[in-house]
């Protein structure tokens, strides 16, 4: 809209300034307290704070080392809980491998015994000829 009207540019620029005066014709300064005290806070004035005389250092000391004991301190239902899993999981093992020894020994009953039931269905019809021959 600018580009086909630049006599709104001006418009803009007139509104702008209008705004600026009237927030600085009408501003509201703050306490000189909050100056003092942000200044002193911030340690940016000679004996504003722990540094009497001296520069504030240029960074921030982080410290990184590890406590005296090197251990993780876990609430102790954490604790109780993960124990509770590992037992479940080591009870669970133990079925499916009780569970998969007996799936295995009843399958191998039951391929048995087809194997002796074929067996026997085989040997049976040539039995009952003989006994008809023999008649």
């Amino acid at each position: 809209m600018r580009k086909l009207y630049p006599e709104l540019d001006t418009e803009v620029e007139v509104v702008e300034r209008r705004i600026e005066k009237a927030a600085f014709d009408e501003a509201v300064l703050p306490p000189v307290q909050i100056k003092e005290r942000v200044l002193q806070s911030f340690r940016w004035e000679a004996g504003g704070g722990g540094f009497a005389g001296e520069v504030p250092p240029n960074y921030t000391f982080i410290n990184i080392q590890p406590k005296d004991n090197d251990q993780i301190m876990v609430h102790k239902y954490w604790r109780i809980f993960f124990i509770f899993i590992v037992l479940l999981a080591k009870i669970l093992l133990f079925f499916s491998i009780f569970y998969f020894l007996k799936y295995a020994q009843i399958k191998d009953q039951r391929t048995g015994f087809n194997i002796q039931h074929h067996s026997i269905q085989h040997v049976e019809p040539h039995a009952s000829t003989e006994n008809i021959f023999l008649s």
